[in-house]
Order: C-alpha cells, then sequence, then structure tokens
C-alpha cells in the first residue's frame, strides 16, 4: 500500500481518538461525581479531599474509555472517507477494502499498546491512591485493605496448617494461635501460642507464651510438651503469603496478580477469582481492536452521520463491558472457566465483527 496513502487514512484515526477519549472520561467522571456526592455530604473532609479523590480515578477512567475513543475514530474516520467519497475512489483507483480499512486496525493496534502501558504502570497506583482517599481519609476505615481477619485457618505449605483467632496483616501479628505440622499424614509437631509476629530480619514467625508439643518424639509414644515464652518457629511463610489482603482488581498489574496466584497456589487457596481478573486484565486492552473492527463492520453495513456514529460508539461499547462484567462474573461462580470468562467476550464479539465485515464484502 501506498505509504503517503496509509499515513493520510491513519492521521484521521487520531484526532476522533483524543478527542473521543477526552468525552468519554469527562463522562464517566462527572458521573463519578454526583455518584459519590452524596458519600462525600456524610462526610467531614473538605471538598478539595474529594477533588483528590477524582484526580487519582482519572488514569482508571482513561483506560476504561480507550476501547470506546478507539470505536469512535474508526466511526468517525471511516465515515469521514465515505461521505467525502474518498472510500469510493479508492475503490475505483484499485484499493482493496481491507487495504484501505489496515491503517485504522494499525491505529487501534497502537491504541491498545498505549491502553496496556497505562495499565500496567500508571493506573493500579493511582487507583490505590483514590482507594485509600475514599476509603481512608474520607471515611477514616483504617483497614479498608481487611488486612485484620478473624478466625482465620489456612495452609501455610503442603504439611503445615494454621489457626488463629486474630490475624492483622498490617501489624504482621496472630493472636491464639495454632500451628499444625504434619509428617506421613499424622501430626508430628504441634506449636499453640498466646501470639507471634513476623520478625523481618530473621524472616520467621516468633511465637510467644504458649507450649511446643512433639509427638513421637525419640521413639516415644506419648507427646512431648516443652512450655516456652519465646520460640522462633519453623512457620517461615511472610504475612502477606498466608492470608491476603481484599484483592482490588483495577489496583494492580498484571505482574501483581500473576505473583498473587503463586502465593495462594503455595498454600493451597482457591485462586479462580484471581485468574479470571488475570485474563480479563489481558483481555482489556485487545478491546481496542475488538471493538475498530466492529466499527469498521457497523460503518459499511449502516451509513451514518457523526451525531449517530457517536451514540453507537456509547451503545456498542458499554455492551462490550456488559459483556464482559457478565463473563467475569460467571467465571468467579465457575460456571466457565477463568480463560472463557476473560477472552471469551472479546472473541465472541470479534467473531460477529468478522461476519459482517464478509457480509459487507472487505475480505
Amino acid at each position: 500500500m501506498n505509504k503517503v496513502f496509509f499515513k493520510y487514512i491513519a492521521k484521521s484515526f487520531w484526532g476522533p481518538f483524543f478527542f473521543g477519549l477526552g468525552v468519554f472520561v469527562s463522562l464517566l467522571l462527572f458521573g463519578n461525581l454526583f455518584d459519590k456526592m452524596s458519600f462525600f455530604m456524610k462526610t467531614t473532609s473538605d471538598f478539595s479531599t474529594f477533588l483528590e479523590y477524582l484526580f487519582y480515578q482519572l488514569p482508571y477512567f482513561i483506560v476504561k474509555m480507550m476501547p470506546l475513543a478507539s470505536l469512535l475514530a474508526v466511526l468517525f474516520a471511516l465515515g469521514g472517507m465515505i461521505s467525502r467519497g474518498e472510500w469510493k475512489a479508492g475503490m475505483a483507483g484499485g484499493w482493496r477494502p481491507f487495504d484501505m480499512a489496515l491503517p485504522l486496525m494499525v491505529c487501534s493496534g497502537a491504541a491498545a499498546v498505549l491502553q496496556l502501558g497505562v495499565q500496567e504502570t500508571v493506573a493500579p497506583p493511582f487507583f490505590m491512591k483514590s482507594e485509600f482517599v475514599f476509603q481512608g481519609k474520607m471515611w477514616g476505615r483504617a483497614d479498608w485493605k481487611r488486612l485484620a481477619r478473624r478466625d482465620v485457618s489456612f495452609s501455610a505449605g503442603p504439611e503445615t496448617f494454621v489457626t488463629a483467632q486474630l490475624f492483622d496483616g498490617g501489624k504482621q501479628t496472630m493472636e491464639r494461635v495454632l500451628v499444625n505440622i504434619y509428617s506421613a499424614g499424622k501430626v508430628s509437631t504441634e506449636i499453640n501460642a498466646n501470639r507471634a509476629a513476623w520478625d523481618r530480619s530473621a524472616r520467621t514467625w516468633i511465637f510467644e507464651d504458649g507450649v511446643l508439643i512433639k509427638y513421637g518424639a525419640g521413639g516415644k509414644s506419648r507427646p512431648v510438651t516443652t512450655a516456652f515464652k519465646s520460640y522462633i518457629g519453623p512457620l517461615t511463610s511472610p504475612p502477606d503469603s498466608l492470608v491476603m489482603e481484599r484483592l482490588v482488581p483495577d489496583g494492580v498489574s498484571t505482574m501483581d496478580i500473576a505473583d498473587r496466584i503463586g502465593r495462594l497456589q503455595a498454600i493451597g487457596a482457591p485462586v479462580v477469582a484471581e485468574k479470571v481478573q488475570l485474563y480479563a486484565k489481558l483481555a482489556g486492552p485487545l478491546a481496542n481492536i475488538v471493538l475498530a473492527v466492529t466499527g469498521l463492520s457497523l460503518v459499511l453495513l449502516v451509513r451514518m452521520n457523526r451525531l449517530f456514529s457517536f451514540g453507537v460508539a456509547l451503545a456498542a461499547g458499554f455492551s462490550f463491558w456488559m459483556l464482559m462484567t457478565m463473563g467475569q462474573y460467571a467465571g468467579e461462580a465457575e460456571l466457565v472457566p477463568p480463560l472463557v470468562a476473560g477472552f471469551g467476550p472479546a472473541l465472541a464479539f470479534l467473531a460477529g465483527a468478522f461476519l459482517a465485515l464478509r457480509k459487507a464484502r472487505v475480505f
């Protein structure tokens, strides 16, 4: 394809893209403003705190709205080519529909890379700051991450099981702790302590004021019990690998979720929800390409003006995200595999768009 023609079509993508991104982010921003205003009025925080919350939400809004901006850009760019007669002229000049649509698809791929970059770097820490401002500063919820748990039981390895009356991940302590260590399917060691604290330098848990029970020690049939004031136990799993803080999907990157999955699997905890969120995050940037192809099929099958294109972008975009959300709920409920829950909606939309393109004889 002629480079000049390629660049000409590609340039027509970015103006509508950034215009649409600004409009969609503004709509989401004002929607969030009015949605959270009632909560803000019930707090004692000043309005600058609320503005701080909205500022930290901006990268999250940008990530969510980029696919809609890609869709709008294709609708405007391609619709403009058709209305100005450029599409028909290109066809008469021997250009195939696929050749003329390719620059727009390449641009949507670049938008996907841009979204991935923002999603993995800027958006997670900013979103967590917004959560801290809203939950911590405005509502005064010190444990909004849910680091403190009561009456917890978990595995700390293949043969080590822990129960605690209180686990405080923030303070890195446990109270009323019972550790059972198994060997050949039987309990070999039991640690019963009033308290345990994580020692960062030694990277181990130190148990205080309790008893150590050894079963079958030295060939004896009776257990050997030893009281202690302080005992450096065999539990070396860090606090964040034992009881995880509440997962905030929009506040973590894909690498963070992959790391969380590894830590949960190491202690035998379920990872279905984490896998669904991982695949959904990976599928997120692909939505730019999926919706761009959808926009291409819509323009070629239905002639529309710019105002109608804007409405179509909103309807198609939010339909796509609704399908993505339903897929995630289905995956977390284990109705479908996590991979299907994450990528299924995007692939379904893409398949429908390609069928429409075949009807429009683009290929």
